[in-house]
């Protein structure tokens, strides 16, 4: 049975960071889920894709590598980008709680360079969809880091783990104003999560990275999107 859901597009480009590659913390391992949303996208919904989803990925190093996207020859792109910039270096804040660290990306520099791949994607005319960014699970994350740095030193920096959560919040905040400035589609996957009564299920034992469960979510608020865009362009095509 051909249970593949109808679509306007022939071929899409996934853009962003290790969630979009289908990175998932199992039995203390990173590994690539073979029930990734996007695996799961890829058979039902379009027959010819490419995951450019990369470990560590940040909008700067996706910025600098813009132009290969021309080599994919994509009519429509999928990206998620931003929750690698706010990172900061763990390592150095163990060993140096008393300093001053700044995340990968700051703020600023990350607003400017979104707005500059969503003006790629304008002149190129690359139709685009942006998902926000799953939330972050602050107490999973610090005992994460605990459990291989100082947490006592982390601890001293932070003054309390909601922060790590609010820094996180913020960096989603940007992308989603830069994102809705440009009239770009945006599926709120963030929402979803948060809304979801099993939270906890849905990401990992990192609390960065989503679950079996957590991608399966993802999956189906990409495809209700689609839907409900092919329905509102039937509805405009009979108007």
């Amino acid at each position: 049975m051909n249970n593949k859901i109808n679509n306007q597009h022939t071929t899409a480009l996934f853009l962003g960071d290790s969630i979009v590659k289908g990175v998932s913390m199992e039995n203390g391992r990173y590994k690539v889920l073979e029930s990734s949303y996007y695996n799961k996208f890829k058979d039902t919904v379009f027959s010819k894709t490419k995951n450019n989803g990369k470990f560590g990925l940040t909008s700067e190093k996706l910025l600098a590598n813009i132009e290969k996207i021309k080599e994919s020859e994509p009519d429509i792109v999928f990206i998620s980008i931003g929750a690698n910039d706010c990172n900061y270096n763990w390592k150095e804040i163990a060993e140096n709680p008393d300093s001053n660290h700044i995340p990968a990306i700051e703020k600023t520099q990350f607003e400017d360079n979104l707005c500059s791949i969503y003006d790629y994607f304008l002149k190129n005319n690359v139709s685009t969809i942006s998902l926000n960014f799953p939330p972050l699970h602050a107490e999973k994350f610090f005992n994460f880091l605990a459990s291989k740095l100082s947490g006592e030193n982390i601890m001293k920096w932070l003054g309390n783990v909601s922060k790590i959560y609010y820094h996180h919040e913020s960096y989603n905040n940007i992308f989603e104003t830069v994102t809705r400035s440009y009239g770009i589609d945006m599926i709120d996957i963030r929402s979803r999560f948060l809304l979801n009564d099993n939270l906890e299920d849905l990401i990992g034992i990192d609390g960065m990275h989503p679950g079996s469960a957590g991608h399966e979510l993802i999956y189906k608020s990409i495809t209700d999107h689609l839907l409900t865009r092919a329905i509102r362009k039937d509805h405009s095509r009979v108007a």
